[in-house]
């Protein structure tokens, strides 16, 4: 464990570089938040984390950036601030169209509202939305990447199938991060997953995106549905 100054400053690093995209440095995080200590202290926060597996640092001269460890103990820690709060007019209606069955708008819905692909599952059909925005909103460094994402599209339906009971409607949403996912293969993914109860049955929601996705905002309307 990481005490709370640690994961401060590891929070911070992630929703700059979730914005930016850019690797933070010791000096920026001086400049944009107040931590109570200077920067040298911060440099050294940084290098601690790395160590841990929290960050990494893609060239010597550069900031840190996220690992998949990071990404996910900042999933955990968002999941357990939205815990508390109270669902939005838009996550009503996320819950309103799925007591009505409207499972297709649902995943439409998620898809606009995220910008993320979204897949919605039931007993008999499966519904997926969102692979042009997804397609978009990652940073290609491969034609091999390319692949392996649109294959992870075409194959969903199967893996799915087998994770789909594993998971309980009382369960809160699950984020896999990378190879961890169950049902995705490519590592630069992240997937939110959670199942729900409705009138045709038990219903299992995806959201899939980069891992520089918004966590905050995501995992508040699956939190919520």
């Amino acid at each position: 464990m990481i005490d709370a100054r640690s994961a401060q400053i590891l929070e911070a690093v992630i929703e700059e570089f979730i914005n930016a995209g850019e690797p933070v440095s010791s000096s920026h995080l001086y400049k944009r938040h107040n931590f109570g200590i200077k920067p040298a202290m911060i440099r050294l926060e940084l290098e601690n984390l790395s160590d841990e597996g929290f960050l990494e640092q893609p060239h010597h001269s550069a900031g840190r950036v996220p690992t998949d460890k990071g990404y996910e103990f900042f999933a955990e820690r968002v999941l357990e601030a939205e815990m508390a709060r109270h669902a939005n007019n838009v996550h009503r209606i996320f819950r309103n169209m799925l007591t009505h069955r409207a499972l297709p708008e649902l995943v439409g819905e998620l898809s606009e509202e995220l910008g993320l692909l979204s897949v919605g599952r039931d007993r008999k059909s499966l519904y997926k939305e969102g692979l042009d925005t997804l397609v978009e909103n990652l940073n290609w460094t491969s034609d091999e990447e390319i692949r392996s994402v649109i294959k992870d599209f075409v194959e969903i339906d199967a893996r799915l199938a087998r994770v789909a009971e594993k998971i309980s409607p009382k369960d809160d949403p699950k984020v896999f991060v990378g190879k961890k996912s169950p049902v995705t293969k490519s590592e630069n993914l992240t997937v939110v997953m959670r199942t729900c109860d409705s009138d045709e049955g038990r219903v299992l929601l995806l959201a899939i995106g980069p891992k520089r996705m918004d966590y905050r905002k995501t995992l508040e309307v699956f939190r919520n549905l």
